[in-house]
Order: structure tokens, then C-alpha cells, then sequence
């Protein structure tokens, strides 16, 4: 599953090139992000990226490039490498798209997306990155997620979403089926709130391969209250969730999940975005935890030259 994605990325890329050379009055920006994760076996990400956007039309249309130093570590083991991306946005009033693609010199990492702008919103996506285990980040193993989403309004406050998706280890033969569903209700549109409910599946084709959390099949059902709203010119977003989850091998237990995130408005020449979440249920890692517990903070900014 190597040249498929390598030759999309390049080919999207290249569309960037030539999409920004028809825009007029393009500027420059620097863009600085941070990804941090851990969880409840002691593993942790920590990812260090600057951007350059060579070309900059608008927050969805831009060109340029990202250098980023990662450091994948656990209890008596680390492993960091440095990768370098090539980055482009763009499309039409119908279509949009983004692409990163980059390499930490042995492999192509990054993603792409294609989703169309009406209220019936289609995505596609592609992701590749390093497996976040001992095993994976020593022995360079690249996972791999396509998949499709699509909306369906049902009313004024009603909407349904649906994702599937397959996703490869690069350690063996188990290829993962992805299925989720949720359905949103606009509770309060005013204020922006929604209650939602959230639901996943996944069923691996080769169960407990690996280093990483492999069982047969997992489900989980949460039920969610959500936040959206502008204020003083920053969107605030919040989501907090409770529910079930179970997998073959285990019977049911507690899910629950928080978010918060902000985006400033642009000050002079400059805006950030911040996210940080928490959930329980499992992202990657085998957990030998009595309950598992995964954090995250990303932070990212745009600082026009």
C-alpha cells in the first residue's frame, strides 16, 4: 500500500502548485504546531513541526512545506526522527481539497482529503503514519487509513454521519474494517449546543497481531452533549461524552471521553488554534492498565510575513 497513496499525494500536490499559480496576490506565512499524546502504559508522541507557506490565498487555500521532528517513547525505550512535508490546499466552491506529503527518509507519511461543500458533505481520506508502539517506532512500521464519510441532514436539527474505512499495520496480515455512525441533534441552535449519539466498530481480519490493541472485534456507544460557539470573535468548542464498550474478549465497561478546543480570532498578523481531549477507550497501544486512559494537546498558528 505504498505507491497507490505516494502517487495521489504527489498528483495532489502538484494540483496545489498550479491551482495557486491562478490565484492572485498570494502571501507567506510561518505556521509553528505541537502534537502531544499519552497514555495510561506510559507511551508517549511528541511531535515538533514549523511550517512555510510559500503561497497563501486564504485559511483553505495555500501552498509551502513543514519540517517536524517526532519522538515516539515508553517505559525504558525511545525512538525520534525528523520528517519533511510538502503542503498544498485548494479546490472549488464544490470541492475542496488538502494534502501533506512527506517522508522521515525511509517512508511516505502524511494525509490527503477530498470532501465536497454542499449539505450533503463526502470525504475521502488518506492517512499514513508511524505505528505509535515500541515496535512500530523501531522497526519503522507504517499504518495505513483510507476510508469515506459522508452527512445526511434529516430536518432542520437532525443530522446523520457515517464513516468506513480500512486500515493496515504494515507489521503482518491483519487489515482493520472501520464502521461509525453518529446522530446529532441540534438541541440548542442558538447557543450552539447538540446532543449527539456516537458509535464505533472495528473487527481486525488477523486478532492480537502485534504490539497494538488487535482483539478479534470492539464496539462502543457513547451518548454526547457538544458545544460550538462564537464569541468575542474565538469559536469555542467542547464535547463531553459517556457511554459503553466491549470487544470480544471483554465484557462491557464505562466509556467516557472529554474535548476542548478554541480558535482566536486573527490578531494583527496572527491566529491559534488549540485542542486537547481525553478518552478511555483504546487508540493504538495494548494496555496492561486496569483502565486505560489516552490525553492529547495539539496546539497550531498562523503567523502572516
Amino acid at each position: 500500500m505504498k505507491r497507490g497513496p505516494l502517487a495521489f499525494a504527489l498528483l495532489m500536490a502538484l494540483s496545489g502548485m498550479a491551482a495557486a499559480d491562478e490565484q492572485p496576490s498570494p502571501k507567506q506565512a510561518l505556521r509553528p504546531e505541537l502534537w502531544l499524546s499519552s497514555d495510561a502504559d506510559g507511551n508517549q508522541t511528541q511531535k515538533y513541526g514549523l511550517g512555510w507557506d510559500l503561497r497563501r490565498y486564504s485559511d483553505d487555500r495555500w501552498l509551502g512545506m513543514k519540517v517536524e521532528r517526532a519522538r515516539f517513547a515508553g517505559d525504558g525505550w525511545s525512538q525520534s526522527e525528523e520528517r519533511l512535508y510538502v503542503r498544498a490546499a485548494g479546490g472549488s466552491d464544490l470541492w475542496r481539497w488538502k494534502v501533506d506529503a512527506g517522508t522521515n527518509g525511509d517512508a511516505l507519511l502524511g494525509s490527503a482529503s477530498l470532501h465536497s461543500q454542499d449539505t450533503r458533505r463526502k470525504e475521502f481520506f488518506l492517512e499514513r503514519e508511524i505505528l505509535e508502539t515500541r515496535e512500530g517506532a523501531e522497526r519503522g512500521l507504517v499504518q495505513t487509513f483510507a476510508g469515506a464519510a459522508v452527512d445526511v441532514p434529516m430536518g432542520e436539527r437532525w443530522t446523520a454521519t457515517g464513516l468506513v474505512g480500512l486500515q493496515d499495520f504494515g507489521s503482518g496480515n491483519n487489515l482493520r474494517t472501520h464502521l461509525r455512525g453518529n446522530l446529532i441533534f441540534a438541541a440548542l441552535p442558538e447557543q450552539g449546543i447538540s446532543v449527539q449519539l456516537r458509535s464505533r466498530y472495528f473487527r481486525n481480519s488477523e486478532a492480537r497481531e502485534g504490539d497494538y490493541y488487535s482483539p478479534e472485534w470492539y464496539g462502543e456507544v457513547l451518548g454526547v452533549v457538544a458545544l460550538r460557539r462564537h464569541y468575542g470573535g474565538y469559536q469555542w468548542r467542547a464535547a463531553a461524552g459517556f457511554g459503553r464498550q466491549r470487544s470480544d474478549s471483554e465484557g462491557w465497561s464505562n466509556a467516557r471521553m472529554l474535548e476542548v478546543g478554541v480558535d482566536t480570532p486573527h490578531w494583527k498578523r496572527a491566529w491559534l488554534r488549540a485542542n486537547a481531549g481525553y478518552k478511555d477507550t483504546p487508540v493504538l497501544n495494548e494496555t496492561g492498565s486496569d483502565r486505560y486512559a489516552y490525553r492529547y494537546v495539539s496546539v497550531e498558528a498562523v503567523i502572516d510575513l
